[in-house]
């Protein structure tokens, strides 16, 4: 690996954040982080994830993950069920309450998109969706 690939990639990261608005604490103005939405959009797309699916699908600390999900769950936005097979193991399925809220965030998250988006030239617009898609292909058949 050489010094100058590690640091285009860590350019990159720096950008890339600063332009979607990550490093705030609440996602797209929204009483929810951004690990704590896409804890509610596996719920959502996986019902009945356990946490372990969780922790392996985001690459996050078990203990940390435990602490959103408690959070979650106080706020009634998943709901949690013992496994039928194993009485230590849950199964997580997000309420109407969470399906809701995710529904503001996701329509809050395409007008952000969009907003960004606009901001190019066409011909920018579709080098960088083109690349975006090359860099998720190439992350996720690694």
């Amino acid at each position: 690996m050489k010094e100058k690939d590690i640091e285009e990639v860590r350019s990159f990261n720096r950008v890339y954040t600063v332009f979607m608005g990550i490093l705030n604490q609440r996602f797209l103005q929204s009483k929810f982080s951004l690990v704590e939405t896409r804890v509610l959009h596996a719920a959502l797309h996986q019902d009945g994830i356990t946490p372990s699916e969780i922790t392996a699908l985001l690459n996050i600390d078990k203990s940390y993950l435990s602490r959103i999900i408690t959070s979650l769950l106080r706020r009634k936005v998943l709901r949690k069920r013992k496994s039928a097979d194993d009485g230590r193991s849950i199964h997580l399925s997000i309420t109407e309450i969470g399906r809701r809220e995710f529904e503001k965030l996701n329509e809050a998250s395409n007008l952000q998109v969009a907003g960004l988006l606009a901001q190019l030239s066409e011909s920018d617009c579709k080098r960088l969706v083109k690349n975006m898609s090359e860099i998720r292909s190439i992350l996720e058949n690694r």
